[in-house]
């Protein structure tokens, strides 16, 4: 029981100082939003590092080899999560974000950006969640106010944060139920890259 308590606490320390302060830091503009991918990459590494020395194998990430077992319940999800995004743009919230493929810095980070997000938030700490916390709700919930904390840097937050984090629950559900980091990485590239052209993403 010690042992938990101490992990517990040690997860605790590690969303302090690699999520919440690296967030507020953004947010308040010390790290300016040029630094933000050096961040994330930074963070990445990290935790990648973390899991290694733990002895993380690739079924501990969600990286299974039997990739389509849910494939069609992850298509569902995404076509369910593209109707939605769609849906809200009827809000006229913020404006398409036009001729995006000729925006070379978009076409080449929005991919690696969403699945280094997954890799972060499903992979690594959802499963350090589910080692320590047993209320699936719970981590759930955690995962996804985490996730939507993150895109306090964005423009118009009060619409993005809880956009976002109904955009998490989804995610942390999905993977909690039907874990493949895989899948669930393709289809939060297809969510994020339909949320940018709609025009609901840009940096403060």
């Amino acid at each position: 029981m010690d042992l938990i308590k101490k992990e517990r606490e040690l997860v605790w320390l590690q969303i302090l100082y690699l999520f919440l302060i690296p967030i507020l830091l953004l947010y308040l503009k010390v790290i300016t939003s040029n630094f933000r991918i050096i961040l994330l990459l930074a963070i990445t590494l990290l935790l990648y590092g973390i899991t290694r020395y733990e002895n993380w194998n690739n079924k501990d990430f969600g990286i299974q080899q039997d990739w389509k077992k849910y494939f069609w319940q992850y298509v569902i999800f995404t076509i369910l999560g593209v109707v939605f995004l769609v849906a809200l743009e009827e809000l006229e919230i913020a404006k398409p974000f036009l001729n995006w493929w000729k925006n070379a810095k978009f076409l080449l980070l929005f991919i690696p950006l969403s699945v280094a997000q997954e890799l972060i938030f499903r992979g690594v700490l959802m499963n350090m969640f589910r080692r320590v916390f047993s209320n699936p709700l719970f981590i759930i919930v955690l995962n996804a106010s985490l996730f939507s904390l993150m895109h306090i840097i964005y423009l118009h937050s009060y619409f993005v944060l809880p956009v976002t984090f109904i955009g998490g629950i989804g995610l942390a559900w999905m993977y909690y139920k039907y874990e493949n980091l895989v899948l669930i990485s393709i289809s939060h590239t297809i969510l994020n890259f339909v949320g940018m052209i709609l025009g609901f993403f840009v940096i403060r």
